[in-house]
């Protein structure tokens, strides 16, 4: 299942490879206040930039009203979301547990399911981090009335080796 934590406890599980380290480092620069990518996405229009990143990964800053979103699993990426100024909530669950609405797409790196109401909510606010595998059908909805600043980096599968 999905893992939720603060950014900084989840430290010691990036401690495993260089890329890991790699995204840590990235991830945790978006909450330096004094860092040029956390002014950026302070500075940033809603909507959504993508930026390029090294080892095969990407990066989406989204500047935005949560709205009721759509379940959605990938196969090729992981999702790494960062919530860096506001809150919202994730919605998620096993898409073993789901009706497909869209079968998956390999171009769009994405399937879809009908919503459920067995899901689980996780209230995330700035400063926590969401993974979500390649099983966990996941969406955001709104927490508050407020525009969120956040970032989703997209994982190569194969650079992700979790070990308990």
């Amino acid at each position: 299942m999905a893992i939720f934590g603060k950014l900084t406890s989840l430290e010691s599980l990036f401690r495993k490879t260089l890329e890991l380290e790699f995204l840590y480092t990235y991830l945790q620069s978006l909450l330096e206040k004094t860092h040029i990518h956390h002014q950026n996405l302070i500075q940033q229009e809603i909507g959504s930039v993508r930026h390029e990143l090294d080892h095969g990964m990407h990066a989406m800053t989204i500047v935005y009203r949560p709205t009721e979103g759509v379940l959605e699993t990938h196969r090729k990426y992981l999702d790494f979301l960062l919530v860096v100024q506001g809150s919202e909530l994730v919605v998620f669950g096993d898409r073993g547990d789901l009706r497909v609405q869209n079968p998956y797409d390999a171009k769009q790196d994405q399937e879809t399911y009908a919503d459920d109401p067995n899901l689980s909510e996780v209230c995330m606010h700035a400063g926590m981090l969401g993974i979500f595998l390649d099983y966990d059908a996941h969406t955001t909805r709104s927490h508050h009335a407020q525009i969120v600043r956040k970032v989703v980096v997209k994982v190569p599968q194969e650079l992700i080796k979790l070990k308990l």
